[in-house]
């Protein structure tokens, strides 16, 4: 791998690094959901410093360069956690209409309660 590219990397992994570090102290982030980045992040930075062992293993894997292998985990890795997010929202959405409903159901037995308190009210008036 280029010197160049090498410097890039780093350079980019401690960048991402620090923003997820800084999103997690201003509460703008949970820890537990910011691991995955974290661990992206050291993964990067672990390819470009010992570029020469990853670049080995990718050859023994029968991938021709290092970049195509760090391509290929990082987008599986990607993946992975986009269908994760997906379970999740598909989940929350779930949760979201059975308390929709389950408020529904509250508001007419609400609204029932009181018609019955008035017509009652009325008969007692009368």
């Amino acid at each position: 791998m280029p010197i160049q590219l090498r410097i890039i990397a780093i350079a980019l992994a401690v960048l991402f690094f620090g923003y997820i570090i800084r999103l997690v102290r201003k509460d703008r982030a949970e820890i537990r959901h910011m691991l995955k980045w974290l661990i992206l992040a050291l993964m990067i930075l672990f390819g470009a410093i010992f570029s020469n062992t990853a670049s080995q293993l990718a050859h023994f894997l029968g991938i021709k360069t290092l970049t195509s292998l760090a391509l290929f985990i990082l987008v599986g890795a990607l993946l992975t956690i986009s269908l994760k997010y997906q379970m999740s929202l598909i989940s929350a959405e779930k949760q979201i209409k059975n308390l929709i409903q389950e408020i529904s159901l509250l508001k007419k037995e609400v609204y029932e309660r009181n018609t019955e308190v008035k017509n009652q009210g009325r008969k007692n008036n009368e």
